[in-house]
């Protein structure tokens, strides 16, 4: 006997009354079978409704076979008459979030021809994945279309075509309808099949907002908020954009003018310590007594083109050059080698054999990682059997 679906008949509807007609128990708690029941089940791309039926918590709602499971830490007796109610925050902000969802779908399958072919509304946002590439641009004018049909306080209604109807209907679905059609209407935007609650007026959705799009597949995923949600995303960026502005000492309209001169003199500074680092390099590279044509140096913290520039003064003192650089809280050490007359290519494949190096380069400059000390690399070196004595 399939579960009553009462939130087919009303989706506002938050409490009920209701029947244990069996509980199973599974590895994550039970599973509650009831006659009937508000709780809407994970499908058509969202979460399933979460709640109470009495005092004791409904965390998850799934559908099988037209039977739909209501999952709870503790079990039920048969027979048990219940009260059933939903979490309504949660399960409004999914319908206000679903509708948005058809609105944004429509427009872009109506402007553009694409299809949305992945939907996942989540706990915090939603997701969009359309067979087609659109741009940043082009979804704000979209955001901006959607939001006018929105204040509009469009119908959006819900209809179950017979099978005649079907045949002369356009409209869209992801995935093949098994069971009786149920389409949900927005005059002027979208016909879709779909399973899930939705509001009754567009204008309870309030607000829609794009907030992120990336490449997918053959396409695009575009991540929006709508309702509440929406709201609190934006007083959450208004109080951070006026925290910025205060520590910028600017009004918020100044704020990307501010951060450019901060960028560049940012770059200023930088470009200048490394004249000092390297300079201050360059005098420690003077100090270094090569021997046996071996330049090397044991060093803490360098970047990468740092680096590079100390074992090219090392060069100019031995044959062969090796900076040795110890990252903080980490066992491996970073290895450079150079030369002006040696393949040092040789040098990395015993590193690589010997000390578990992992790295490679050209014939005049190698660098990489390895597990050992500056005595171990030496030997390694010098274990080659080659002359390095200028």
């Amino acid at each position: 006997m399939e579960t009553i679906q009462l939130y087919k008949q009303n989706p506002y509807q938050q409490k009920f009354e209701a029947t244990v007609l069996a509980c199973h128990q599974e590895k994550e708690g039970y599973d509650v079978i009831l006659d009937q029941t508000a709780f809407f089940p994970e499908g058509g791309g969202q979460y399933g409704d979460r709640g109470f039926l009495n005092d004791i918590e409904v965390v998850d709602t799934q559908i099988k076979d037209g039977i739909i499971l209501h999952r709870t830490n503790k079990p039920f007796d048969v027979g048990t008459k219940v009260c059933g109610q939903l979490n309504w925050e949660r399960r409004y902000s999914f319908m206000q979030n679903h509708s948005a969802e058809h609105m944004m779908s429509g427009l872009i399958h109506k402007t553009y021809g694409y299809d949305n072919v992945g939907f996942h509304l989540g706990e915090e946002e939603m997701t969009l994945d359309f067979n087609g590439m659109l741009s940043m641009e082009q979804l704000l004018e979209l955001e901006q279309q959607v939001n006018e049909k929105i204040w509009g306080n469009i119908p959006i209604k819900e209809s179950y075509p017979t099978k005649e109807e079907e045949e002369q209907l356009e409209y869209r679905s992801k995935k093949e309808v098994e069971d009786a059609l149920r389409i949900i209407t927005i005059e002027g935007i979208d016909c879709c099949a779909c399973c899930a609650p939705h509001v009754k007026i567009s204008g309870e959705i309030g607000l829609v907002k794009v907030i992120g799009v990336q490449k997918n597949k053959m396409g695009v995923r575009v991540t929006m908020l709508a309702g509440k949600r929406a709201v609190l995303d934006y007083d959450k960026k208004h109080e951070q954009t006026g925290k910025v502005g205060q520590l910028l000492s600017v009004p918020v309209e100044q704020m990307v003018d501010a951060v450019k001169k901060l960028q560049e003199e940012k770059q200023q500074l930088e470009h200048e310590l490394l004249g000092v680092k390297l300079l201050f390099l360059q005098q420690k590279a003077a100090h270094i007594v090569p021997e046996n044509g071996i330049a090397c140096i044991e060093i803490e913290e360098l970047s990468g083109k740092e680096i590079r520039e100390l074992c090219n003064y090392l060069m100019e003192k031995g044959q062969i050059a090796v900076v040795l650089n110890k990252k903080e809280e980490k066992e491996e050490i970073q290895y450079t080698i150079g030369s002006k007359h040696t393949d040092v290519r040789a040098i990395n494949s015993l590193l690589k054999e010997t000390l578990n190096g992992r790295g490679g380069g050209n014939a005049q400059m190698v660098q990489g990682t390895l597990f050992g000390t500056k005595e171990e690399v030496l030997n390694c070196i010098k274990s080659l059997g080659e002359k390095y004595d200028e």
